[in-house]
């Protein structure tokens, strides 16, 4: 089988640790499953990766600690300075809303 892309626009800080967690936004892109091996890729970083776990909730729904986490916070920035962050991720026309569907999924490093 195949193995199968999972992109990052940036050298997020969290893909340098064993097991990491990253948001995708349901927007028709490729949707992975528990037990599925997938290369992690970002602009200097390539290296496979096992999805350990994956759970889909509303934006609205996500902890503001989880926001933080995945996009890096930096202090004093409240959770729609995190969704501009997270819509800067994104096309225009795909903006994040806090009623979309997201989907977290937590990698283990391989």
């Amino acid at each position: 089988m195949k193995v199968r892309s999972m992109m990052f626009s940036q050298d997020w800080k969290k893909l340098d640790d064993r097991v990491f967690a990253t948001i995708r936004i349901h927007r028709g892109d490729l949707k992975y499953v528990p037990d599925e091996r997938v290369e992690v890729v970002s602009p200097k970083k390539r290296f496979q990766a096992h999805v350990i776990f994956a759970t889909t909730m509303k934006m609205r729904d996500l902890p503001m600690a989880f926001l933080e986490y995945d996009l890096e916070g930096k202090p004093g920035e409240d959770r729609n300075d995190l969704l501009i962050k997270l819509g800067k991720l994104y096309k225009f026309s795909e903006q994040p809303t806090e009623n979309d569907l997201a989907t977290i999924y937590i990698l283990e490093r391989m």
